[in-house]
Parts: C-alpha cells; structure tokens; sequence
C-alpha cells in the first residue's frame, strides 16, 4: 500500500489480507512441530550417539544449528503472522469508521468527500443538484472537523502499512540464509518501537541545533494518536522513553514549536502534547482501580506502578536541559502540561500534587524565563497562550478537573503536620484562603511584576474547575446527569461555602478569586436542593429530597450562605446557573407539595414549599445589582446577564431528570413543563437593558423592588407550571388561584430576607 490514498482505504478488499494471515498461522503450526521434532527428536538422538572422531566433531554441531535455525524460523514466521494479523483486524477497523463517516455521517449533511493531495481528501458541502452551496459557520466547522477525522483515518492507515513494512524488513533481516532476527509479538510492538525512537531522535538532534522534519513529527503524531489509550502501548513507551526524557521531550517539542512561526509544526506539537497526556492517563491507570505496593513496576504490562512515579517525583523538581541559558524548567513544570489531558487515577495524581503543594510550601518557587535575556514568546503549554505553563499548578488543577475520584481525595487532604516541619495545612485551605494560602504568581515570561494581571486567572479558573470536579463527581464540562453526591463531596461543598462565604469580599467583581465564580455558581446549581432545604429552615415535609448525601449548610454561622450566593452571583454566568436551578428546584417542591398535602391546605405546603426560592432569589439579586452598579459599561453587563440566563437552562433538564425520581412525569408532560420553566426564567429574570440601567442608576432601592416583584412572580408561575402538571385549575375564584396568591406573598417577604 505505498502511497496510500483514500480511495485505496475505502475501495480495497482486505479479505486476501487475512487469508494471508491465516496461512502463516498454519506455517507457524507447522513450523512448531518441525522445531519441536528436531529438538526432542533429532538433536536428542544426536546427542546419545555414541560417535567418535572428525563425524562426531562436525555432526553434533550441524544437528543442533539446524534445531536452532528451525526455532527460528518458528518465531520468524510467528513475528509475520502477528503483524498480518494485526494489520487486517487494524486495517479493517480503520476502514470501517472511514466507511461510516463518507457514508453515514457525510451524507446525512450533504456532503461530498472525494481524495485530495497524497493521502488526504476534500470535503464539500452540495445541493441536490450537487452544485456547492453557500455555508453557515457551523457548517464550516463541521466540515473542517469532518475532514480532520477522515485524513486522520488515512493517517493511521499510512502509519499501519508503514509499521508493517518497516517490522517485516527487520524481521526478514536480509540474510536468506539465516533465520532468526528482530520478534515481535504484535504490531503495538512495532509501533511503540518506532515511537520512542523517533522520540529519542528528537533528543539527539536538539542536542545539534536540529530537530525532526515535519514528517517525522506528524509520523510521531499519528503514532501516539493512535494508542494513547492502548495500556501496554502507554506504559512501555513512558518506561522505555523514562521520566526524564519522557518530559524533556515534552518541553523541548513544546518550546521550539511555541517559539517559531512554523504554524503546522505548532499544530502538531499541540497535538502530540494532548496524546502525550491521555497516554500518561492510561499508562498510570491501575488495572484493578487500586495500586498494589507489592507489586514491582516491572511485573505489570499495563501499569507503570510506584516505582515509575517514585523516579517520577525526583525528575519533578530537577532542572531540563532544554537548551536555553535563560530558561530551564523542572520536570514538574513540563509535566503539568501534559496533566491537562486525562482522567487521572487518584493513586498517580496524588501523590503527585502533594509533593508540589508541600514544595511551594517549603519556600519553593518555579523558574520562569529571564524576562531580560531572549526572545519570551514561548511556553510550556500549547493549549492556551494566557497560560503558557510556567505556574505547574494551573495544568495540576486542571488534572483534578478531569479527575473527580482523585479531586474530591485531594481536596480533602492535607499536607505537613505529624514528622513533617511544616504545620498541617488543608488543601484546599492552601487553594482558597487567603491568610494562609499559596502566592498566586503571574503564568507568563514577561512582566512578572505586574501583581494586578490577567494572566494570572487561569489558574484560578482552573482551580474552579477542579471544585467543581471535587464537589459534583463529574469532570468539569460535562454534559451528563447530575449524580448523587457522596459524604465527602457534599462535605467539601460546605467547607467551600464556608471559606468563601466568610470572606466574600474576595468572590466580588473585583476580588482575588473572582475567577471562580462560574465555577461556584455550577456547584451551586448543582446543590440547590441543599441550599433551599437550608433557607427553608430544614425539610421536614421531604419537598427537597434528592439522592446521595445532604450537604450540612445548616452548620455554617451568621449569614455564610447568603453572603456566598450574593458574591457569587456578581457573575453573570454562575447567576444564570443558580436562577434556572432555583426555578427548578422550586417547581419541583411544589410539585410535590401537591401530590400530598395531608390535613393541610393546598396554599399552606405550597407557600412552605415555595419560601426557599425566594431567598435565593433575594440573595442573587443582591449579587446582580452590584455587578451592574459597578460596571463601567451598565448596558453591556446586564446584556451579559441575559445571555447566561438563556445559557444556563440546562440546569433545568438536569434538576427535572433527577426530580423524576421523585414523582414520575410521563415523557410529553416532562418536556413541556421544563420548557414552561424555561420560559418563566427568561419571562421574569431578564431585563430590559436600557430600562434597567436607567432604574439602577436612579435609586438601587427601586430596582431591586422590582426585582423582588418578579421573583415573586416566578414564584407564582411555578405554581401554576406545577398545578398544570397535577391537573389543578388555577382559573379565578378556585383554591389553586387562591394559593397561586399566597405564593407570590410569600416570596414577597422571603425574597427581602435573602438579601440581608
């Protein structure tokens, strides 16, 4: 297949491929009855000969080269059936999803894919005509992302074919008459050969001044693309490639390709550094989700193991060699670029992210580049240019965002104390105290003296990300099902409301740790239950029942909770959160309120029921009226706010999934009333901007009355989206109007609470 091109992938038959297989694995049978014969047989008999003189001198030893040669032509036939057999299964599987992405998923969007330049293709939308149309920008990404996959496919079928060629010359060796060169038991074997090797290359050459070619480099690409999640794969190449080398590899690749102006080159080494990371993931994953100390690194295929990162931890903290006089990170640094990509095992991360936090702890402090020597624009981290990756903690954190089993672990940790000549310190105490807490540094190679710049948000996003991950259970990002909270995450939900609620000052607009805002707002929305069942005063009615364990909000002192959602809320995205989870939560208790009244009235346990929302709301407003007081452009931030509004209505499908638990909803009913919820959010919690900002600028007071009136009035439309559901009229003159009244009064008076 040399020369490989789409339409060979797509239109060639592998059958005669595996046949070929299946005839050297009958050749391997064969041959392993030859090569035990001649040795149990053959030589044996050779041996108990009772020969003398020159026959028995030149005899014997002939007898037992042609034992040894036909070994080896076992294992010579035995190394080529293995990478036929490994080419036909790999081959046809990349064949397969070649196939469904021109055949399915081109044509349900009308698009035509047709080969390109050398082993690429093009893709292009067309009418029914089959004339090209004009494209809308999703379109456009869509097709840009279609065609990626696709020569991504054709890449792996290259780099297969390639493999193939490259293990069979070795494996022939060259000498007809010898048998008996390279082994290898499959093609993973040989890729993983070539990997490293080209790795190491790259090693030697920046050694010289030089580096791989760009084609060696996409080689190197496709390569790890294609077993990043491959556990024998993952780990033979970290334990052969080593700790150290495994990372200066990294940073090095890393650096010349941030620091030029070759553009595939960058793509490519962006590329590499995200596989570099899901292999790491794989590699350090335990086979059984738990680490065995007993067990040797070595012994185990599949998993790195102790020792691996023990050496790991020693690389952490010693200087790179990268080739600069004015830039020389540690292995930490180059690693935690790598940590970005990944779902982490808590028994690797760990570990990891307690010796870094006990060495900031120390006194210890990362190199950055001299900022007076060299050119600056380069980093560590090819994902993001505001953080090129020189603070480790940033890629640390946005591990344990991927990470929640390891997150919720660490954050719950701690380090020093006992031995240790450090006092014992909580990590998260050490991520969100300010009294006590790390040196947020600058993550950039110039202007580090400026303590006021931006570039030092992401790390403190990433540290959002990673509460998130800790608290919820879920990776940050994800789209699923809310689930059920465990003790220990709904316990450091509490912990955090409780730092932060005690020191809001730090969450506001222009606060230390205003980065994390939509990150607290998500969990928030996400512990609504809890946090309504809290303001309500307890649940003993069970309106806010929910799975997994209750976060103990009842215990924090004075008005933490509130002080925490007020803040909180000065972010548009975490108050679009909160508002469409509260407008949820609320429904839903009405809703079961409802269904069960007891010897109570409808307008008594739906009041009850409703109460809670309207602090929330009352606490949120506060938030937001702030956020647009303060704002130098008032118009544009209340525009923001309306936005997140719209674009946190996914906490309303979510908090319906869970309430169905509760009491089930039929399929139509539940879509229309998570849609009537929507509606309610958007109808009472938007504002008109011009509107608005001329209120708020004439007298705060006023706004925020009207702001207490439509809570009130959402209140009211949760009632009546919750009666509609029931089948409870709500038209004048019935109970269900009647109680629809007392809603909207109820919030009234608890809405102004929740603001003090």
């Amino acid at each position: 297949m040399a020369g490989l091109t789409y339409d060979d992938l797509y239109q060639v038959s592998l059958s005669s491929l595996g046949s070929a297989a299946e005839d050297w694995k009958d050749m391997v049978d064969q041959l392993a009855k030859l090569a035990t014969d001649a040795t149990d047989g053959m030589v044996r008999q050779s041996d108990a000969a009772r020969w003398e003189g020159v026959n028995a001198g030149v005899t014997r030893p002939f007898i037992r080269t042609t034992a040894t040669e036909f070994r080896d032509a076992h294992a010579q036939a035995k190394s080529i059936w293995s990478m036929l057999r490994d080419a036909h299964q790999d081959l046809t599987a990349v064949q397969k999803a070649l196939k469904k992405a021109v055949d399915v998923d081109a044509k349900k969007h009308s698009i035509l894919v047709s080969g390109g330049p050398g082993s690429t293709v093009i893709c292009q939308y067309v009418d029914r005509s089959g004339e090209k149309t004009k494209l809308k920008p999703e379109q456009v990404e869509y097709l840009r992302a279609l065609e990626e996959q696709i020569n991504s496919l054709i890449a792996q079928a290259v780099e297969i074919d390639g493999s193939v060629a490259r293990a069979l010359g070795k494996i022939h060796g060259g000498d007809s008459h010898n048998f008996g060169h390279a082994k290898y038991d499959s093609l993973d074997d040989v890729q993983r050969e070539r990997t490293v090797q080209l790795a190491k290359r790259s090693l030697s050459l920046h050694e010289k001044g030089e580096e791989l070619s760009t084609k060696e480099l996409a080689e190197f690409r496709t390569l790890l693309q294609g077993s990043a999640k491959d556990p024998e794969f993952a780990v033979e190449f970290y334990r052969e490639m080593g700790a150290k080398d495994a990372l200066r590899f990294q940073a090095q690749l890393s650096i010349d390709a941030s620091s030029g102006d070759d553009k595939t080159r960058l793509e490519l080494a962006q590329s590499i550094q995200k596989d570099m990371g899901l292999t790491l993931a794989t590699a350090t994953d335990p086979p059984t989700g738990k680490d065995n100390p007993h067990t040797s690194f070595r012994e185990d295929r599949t998993y790195l193991g102790k020792a691996w990162i023990n050496e790991l931890k020693k690389v952490g903290t010693q200087p790179l060699n990268v080739g600069l006089d004015h830039a020389q990170p540690v292995g930490y640094q180059a690693l935690a670029s790598l940590l970005r990509n990944g779902n982490y095992d808590k028994s690797f991360l760990n570990p990891i992210a307690q010796d870094m936090v006990t060495l900031e702890r120390k006194g210890g402090s990362w190199p950055v580049p001299d900022p007076h020597k060299g050119d600056q624009h380069f980093g560590l981290n090819l994902a993001d240019k505001k953080s090129p990756g020189w603070d480790p903690m940033t890629g640390l954190l946005e591990a344990f965002g991927h990470s929640p089993e390891a997150s919720t672990a660490f954050f719950n940790g701690s380090t020093g104390g006992g031995n240790s000549d450090l006092k014992r310190l909580s990590n998260l105490d050490f991520f969100l105290s300010e009294d006590k807490g790390r040196e947020w540094l600058p993550d950039k190679t110039s202007g580090l003296t400026d303590p006021d710049d931006e570039s030092r948000v992401p790390a403190k996003q990433a540290l959002g990300h990673a509460l998130e991950s800790a608290t919820t259970g879920r990776p940050y990002g994800d789209e699923g099902p809310l689930r059920a909270h465990t003790r220990e995450q709904a316990d450091l939900f509490t912990k955090v409301v409780q730092e932060l609620g005690a020191n809001p000052g730090s969450l506001k607009h222009d606060g230390s740790l205003a980065a994390l805002a939509p990150s607290l707002g998500n969990m928030s929305a996400e512990y609504m239950y809890d946090i309504q069942r809290t303001l309500g005063a307890g649940d003993n009615s069970g309106y806010f029942e929910h799975e997994g364990a209750d976060a103990d909000l009842a215990s924090l002192k004075n008005n933490e909770l509130n002080q925490f959602l007020q803040a909180t809320a000065e972010d548009p995205e975490a108050y679009g959160a909160i508002t469409n989870s509260q407008q949820a939560v609320t429904t839903e208790a009405i809703r079961v309120a409802m269904a069960d009244p007891g010897s109570e009235t409808l307008a008594a346990v739906t009041e009850r029921a409703a109460r809670p929302g309207g602090y929330v709301a009352g606490c949120t407003a506060e938030g937001r009226a702030d956020a647009i007081a303060a704002a130098d452009d008032s118009v544009k931030k209340i525009e923001e706010y309306n936005q997140k509004i719209e674009e946190g209505d996914k906490w309303v499908g979510r908090i319906a999934d869970m309430a169905a638990n509760h009491i089930p909803v039929a399929g139509d009913a539940a879509s229309w009333l998570a849609e009537d919820i929507r509606e309610a959010v958007v109808k009472h919690y938007t504002k008109d901007d011009s509107e608005a900002t001329a209120k708020i600028a004439e007298n705060r007071e006023n706004f925020l009355e009207g702001e207490r009136k439509q809570a009130a009035r959402a209140a009211e439309q949760a009632f009546i989206d919750a009666a509609k559901e029931r089948g409870i009229s709500t038209a004048p003159g019935t109970p269900g109007a009647g109680a629809a009244d007392d809603v909207y009064s109820a919030i009234i008076g608890t809405f102004t609470d929740g603001r003090s």
